[in-house]
């Protein structure tokens, strides 16, 4: 499986063509039973299957991509670019909601993806264009947000680690350090240079470090606690509850970024960057 589709052109919006990139990853799972047993009849179905995508997404015919794309999505295949395909194949059939919600999942999965990256900017941009009347604040999230998600969490895991061992090093160092401070000057001896301090100094920097990025990495837990989505319709109505004939106390539009707070028999209640909070049918909302 290696074919990605293209991207979205800068000014109208359009389709560039399409490209050829690197292959297609199913997942882990996936990924180590074909290592370990060789291509299985699954695996050969599912490659077909992104095959009949690709090849309907070439002819034009974006209505099969899709459904070939959906396919893979529901036998669990998880990939940034099955996501990245799937994104692209919405956006020429005119749903930009679903095309955002799928570029997000791209990147979620790989955030390097700088075609998925490039296409979400664009097609939010186009989306922002589409808004009469938008709410203030609703697509900005708070600064600790915006710190917790600029490095994938494998970078904060790493950060946090390297920072903890380093500290615990400099702080033996300056344990030895100031031993053999005391040890000369009980000998009667001047040390011209002592890392005494300097020791002291990195730990304490280190120490600091730590701290912080181990506050990004809870700040992270607590994200993954509560789920982000994706509007999917080009408008939809919030209740106060889950329910129709609860009151609508505003209205969100395709690919706005939303928290998941809780779900309620088909319904979930959703938080906006700004702090509104309100109710919309789960088929309304795609999570990342």
């Amino acid at each position: 499986m290696s074919r990605r589709c293209g991207q979205i052109s800068g000014g109208a919006g359009g389709p560039a063509p399409p490209r050829v990139r690197g292959p297609l990853s199913l997942g882990l799972a996936f990924g180590l039973a074909s290592l370990l047993f060789g291509r299985s009849a699954r695996a050969d179905r599912l490659d077909d299957a992104f095959k009949v995508g690709n090849d309907a997404y070439l002819r034009g015919d974006h209505e099969a991509a899709i459904s070939a794309y959906e396919h893979l999505q529901q036998e669990q295949v998880v990939s940034p670019d099955l996501a990245f395909n799937l994104g692209d194949a919405y956006f020429r059939k005119g749903r930009l909601g679903p095309a955002i919600w799928a570029w997000e999942r791209a990147l979620a999965l790989d955030p390097d993806h700088e075609d998925a990256r490039y296409n979400l900017e664009q097609a939010r941009r186009l989306a922002d264009r589409r808004v009469q009347d938008k709410l203030e604040g609703a697509e900005r999230e708070p600064g600790w947000i915006r710190l917790v998600m600029l490095f994938s969490p494998s970078t904060e895991t790493w950060a946090f680690v390297g920072l903890y061992l380093g500290f615990f090093a400099c702080f033996g160092l300056w344990l030895r350090a100031r031993r053999q401070a005391r040890l000369a000057e009980e000998a009667g001896e001047v040390a011209h240079v002592s890392p005494t301090a300097t020791f002291g100094v990195l730990a304490g920097t280190l120490a600091v470090a730590a701290l912080c990025t181990g506050a990004i990495l809870l700040g992270r837990v607590q994200l993954e606690r509560t789920p982000y989505a994706v509007v999917l319709p080009d408008a939809a109505s919030v209740k106060e509850g889950a329910d129709t004939n609860y009151r609508t106390v505003f209205a969100v539009h395709a690919g706005l970024r939303v928290r998941i707070q809780e779900r309620d028999q088909g319904w979930v209640r959703v938080r906006l960057a700004n702090g509104l909070e309100g109710w919309l049918p789960e088929g309304e909302v795609g999570r990342i």
